[in-house]
């Protein structure tokens, strides 16, 4: 039986889509697939079925694997990757070059330069592209079909300390609204403006729901910020939690507006209705698996792939809240 290795680290959103390539994979004929990642993105592979083992970058390989996936675009996880490999090699290559059956997904990537070091035909090419990442992945697999959603698998004891988290605060599994404003310190740009974020909550707020108001250590402060302007009781912070806590407590959700951002992974594994407000990062590549929209700036986005945003007026700023009350609405009925 082929023994496969997915090589995928960083960043966690991105570690946890990829998960929607191993029932693909499976079905391209029989195989065992291993992952190597890092530990901050291990607890987000734990109980996966489609995975035999999960591995730790800086931990030696054996070099048995028939196929590997290189999916890493730093210069240790390709060179532990051509390590471990034995046979096909798919992806970044060391040196950070790729392989001409990845170039379909990495000739859009920052791995692919302009001959004066730019990157204007890979920012073109990520522009004029339609597909979603998953079925990029699964283009340059060579597999049908639609891509499934990422696969998270909570434990029984994680889904039941959620539950007790909803009735704590009185509200029944499925009936609040979860907002994910924020989008972490690499990309301002991805995230919404404490004063937009101020606008949509209240907006939100206005459905009479509970509506949870997510974010990560680093953003703390900015949501208090959020909260003490909105002044909503049914609006609660849960504060920052490990990350299998913070996904349970998304499962919670009949509805998630969120950025580009893990928590947006994290509501299409498990199904939960999604609202993705993108501006800078490829909307085609997100996948909302038929349960939701990615609503973009009305006149797109300054700020294309660019961590700050370089527009007077945050772009995603420009998202009228009612557009997103709307599309929430319609998930709630």
């Amino acid at each position: 039986m082929k023994k496969v290795l997915i090589v995928k680290c960083s960043a966690l959103g991105d570690v946890l889509r990829t998960t929607s390539l191993l029932p693909p994979l499976k079905r391209l004929g029989p195989c065992r697939v291993h992952w190597l990642t890092s530990p901050q993105a291990r607890p987000l592979l734990r109980g996966n079925p489609h995975l035999e083992s999960v591995w730790i970058l800086g931990r030696p390989l054996p070099r048995d694997f028939d196929l590997v996936l290189s999916l890493e675009e730093s210069e240790a996880a390709a060179r532990a990757a051509e390590g471990a490999c034995r046979g096909e090699f798919l992806g970044v290559r060391p040196g950070l070059g790729y392989t001409p059956s990845s170039a379909p997904y990495y000739d859009m990537s920052l791995l692919r330069r302009d001959p004066d070091g730019g990157r204007q035909r890979a920012d073109a090419l990520k522009k004029a592209n339609r597909l979603t990442y998953s079925d990029l992945w699964l283009h340059i697999l060579g597999s049908t079909g639609p891509a499934p959603r990422p696969v998270l698998r909570l434990s029984p004891a994680e889904k039941a300390r959620a539950r007790r988290f909803a009735r704590k605060h009185g509200f029944l599994p499925g009936t609040a609204v979860g907002f994910n404003p924020g989008a972490g310190r690499r990309w301002p740009s991805k995230q919404l403006s404490v004063e937009a974020s101020v606008r949509l909550l209240q907006a939100l707020a206005g459905l009479g729901r509970p509506v949870l108001l997510f974010g990560g250590a680093g953003e703390k402060a900015r949501n208090r910020r959020i909260l003490a302007s909105v002044g909503e009781a049914r609006v609660l912070a849960p504060g920052p939690r490990p990350l299998r806590e913070f996904a349970a407590l998304v499962g919670l959700c009949g509805a998630l507006v969120t950025t580009d951002t893990l928590a947006l992974h994290v509501a299409a594994a498990l199904g939960r209705g999604l609202v993705a407000l993108v501006g800078p990062t490829s909307a085609a590549e997100l996948d909302v698996y038929g349960r939701g929209a990615v609503l973009t700036p009305p006149r797109g986005c300054a700020c294309f792939y660019r961590p700050r945003c370089a527009a007077r007026t945050h772009c995603l700023s420009s998202i009228p809240p009612e557009r997103v009350v709307s599309e929430v609405r319609r998930l709630l009925r």
